[in-house]
Order: structure tokens, then sequence, then C-alpha cells
């Protein structure tokens, strides 16, 4: 007997089959998936349905980005074998076939050297799907910024220049509302010595001689111990695995190549920009954020519609099976494998996915 159950309308739903000696139970994340229809490719039944993904991608309509036919799924394991961001599993007496040695797994990874890692934070501020987060401590700026600062008020006119100037805003006005019995529109002024750099811009521009700064690193700049990575700047960057599409966003921006992917498919995008009519139901349903109108940079420049960037794009297909009239091909070359299949039936089946879609 076969039955499908609903995880959560957000989550996706599974389909359960259990037998005397055997359960299997097919399992489809509706939040992992990117609408890429290798599933759809794959499937020996014709049991995928998928849905209308660019209106979803674009928010138009509210809906789920694949269905499955319960009365034609064998619960073979293909979609899930053949899936790249793991949102169909297939579970055999509740172990995935990803960890079962016979069936056949694409190889898809990110990995991080933290080692070599600067903690610039670049990776976190690039990636489409906010699966990198950066955490740095850094050691008290008082270490490395050391100087004084002093207001002389019997000569301050409150005029405010100097806070005008002022690169880090550490000078602060005490401003209120005059009455006649307190006239002055500004009582008090202070310096903010968390935020002063002690670049002494408010001496050179105070025009009463009223400011007197000194930057002790500037005479002294050799006795500053120079900040240390992992010492004076501690911390790691952490990878979500589960949220990481391996685009390459963050391995493709890396000041120290500290990043490497290893993307699930070979080949490339191809997009005839005379058919295409600019919808952008590509842009919104691609995972990697590897597709892109561009704007002329000069007035009366000719670009193209749409561009992608090779190395952002993970191959998965989801533009092309969201354009409505056909304007872009995904030609895979190559299926990095794991594990490659190896029955004839689950080879021939894999080689769809090679098919231009």
């Amino acid at each position: 007997m076969i039955e499908t159950k609903k995880i959560s309308y957000e989550e996706g739903f599974k389909i359960v089959r259990e037998g005397k000696a055997e359960k299997r139970e097919l399992v489809w994340n509706n939040n992992k998936c990117v609408g890429c229809g290798i599933c759809y490719d794959v499937c020996p039944a014709q049991a995928i349905i998928l849905g209308p993904l660019g209106a979803i991608a674009k928010g138009i309509i509210d809906a789920l980005k694949l269905n499955i036919d319960n009365n034609k799924c064998i619960l073979c394991g293909l979609c899930a074998a053949a899936c790249p961001f793991d949102a169909m599993e297939l579970f055999i007496n509740g172990e995935s076939i990803k960890n079962i040695e016979r069936y056949p797994k694409i190889r898809r990874d990110i990995s991080l050297n933290q080692e070599t890692c600067v903690l610039c934070e670049q990776c976190e501020a690039v990636c489409p799907q906010d699966a990198i987060r950066v955490y740095r401590e850094l050691s008290p700026r008082e270490k490395f910024v050391v100087g004084e600062i002093n207001i002389n008020k019997d000569k301050c006119v409150f005029c405010g220049i100097c806070a005008d100037y002022c690169p880090a805003d550490a000078i602060i006005l005490d401003r209120v509302i005059p009455t006649p019995q307190n006239p002055k529109p500004v009582v008090d002024i202070n310096i903010d010595h968390e935020k002063c750099v002690y670049c002494r811009v408010c001496e050179y521009v105070c025009p009463h001689d009223a400011i007197e700064a000194i930057c002790y690193k500037c005479p002294f700049h050799k006795r500053i111990p120079k900040a240390k990575l992992y010492e004076d700047i501690k911390g790691e960057t952490v990878i979500d695995k589960e949220l990481c599409v391996t685009c390459g966003w963050c391995s493709h921006i890396c000041p120290v190549n500290a990043i490497k992917v290893e993307k699930p498919f070979e080949g490339r995008v191809e997009i005839d920009n005379d058919k295409c009519n600019a919808c952008e139901a590509c842009v919104y349903v691609c995972p990697c954020s590897a597709l892109e109108f561009p704007e002329p940079s000069k007035k009366g420049e000719k670009v193209p519609k749409l561009v992608v960037n090779q190395n952002l794009c993970v191959l998965c297909g989801a533009c092309a099976k969201a354009c409505p009239i056909g304007a872009i091909k995904v030609k895979r070359t190559k299926i990095n494998f794991e594990r490659e299949p190896k029955s004839k039936a689950w080879k021939k089946a894999f080689e769809n996915i090679l098919k231009v879609n």
C-alpha cells in the first residue's frame, strides 16, 4: 500500500510504502527544493508534476514547486539519488539511500580552510542563500588607537566647526532650546573617547585654538603592536551545508582561496536573447543569483537582455524550466559522481540529465 502524508504545506510531503520486510519513505522538502526539475527528468514512472515555477518564484501564486502522483510512484529512489540539493530523500527501513553504497550519489560539497581564512566577511556578504556566517571578535581598539584630546572651554565659542569636520562623529554639542533666562543655544561640548581616533582634524580646523589633540601612535608608532590574526582578531567562519547550493560565490571572491566548492555538473548555460522577453522568471527562480539583466554603463550602449555568470551557476536547470518561451538552454556535459550508478537502467536514467533542458 502506498500513501501520501503531508509534513506541512510549507515543508513538503512524504510517500510511504510499508511491507512485511521493508518500509520505504520518499520525503520531499519544499524549502530545499529549487525547482530545477532534475527529479522530473529522471523519473521512470513519470510520476512527478512540476508546478508553475516562474510564477511561484516571483510570488504571483502560492503553490508547491512540484507534486508526486502516488498512484504512479514506485519509490525506486532515482529522484532522490539524482537531486543535487538533497530536497528528495528515500529512506529504506529508516536509512537514507545517500548512505547506502549500492545507490549512486552525485558529488556536491563545500569546504573551508579555517587556518587560511582571514575573516574578511566577504563570503557572508555575497552568499545568495544566507548560508555563511563569519563570527569575528576584535581586541579592544584602545590597544591600537592611543592618544589624548582636550577642549579648552574658556576659549571655545561652541561654533561646532570641529564637530562638522570630525570624521568619526566623536564631538558632541549639547544643544538646548534658548529661553530668555538661558539664551545660549549650545551649553557644552564633549568628546566621545570611544569614537575618537586622535586624527587631530579638530585641532587643525578650530579657529579659536581651543582644542589640543595628541596622537601617541604617530611619533611612537613602533611601540604600538601590530594586530595579529587569531590573536587580536579572533573568530571563525561557519558554512551551513543544509542551505548551501555550492554556487561558488564565496570561493569566487575569497581573497585567500580558503573556500573550495565541488559542483554537481559540468557544462554551460546558453541564452537566446533574441527570443528572451525579459519576464525575469529565471532571475527569480535561480538559487545561485547567477543571472541578471544588466544596465548599460554608457548611454546608448547596447547590452544583452540577459546574461549568466557561468562561474556562479550549478547548471541545475531551474532557469530553463521556469522560462515560459524556451529562451534558456542548460547543456550539461558531465555529472560529477561520488558513486556512479551500476545498473544499465539507472545509467540510462541519469543520461536524461545530460540532455539539453
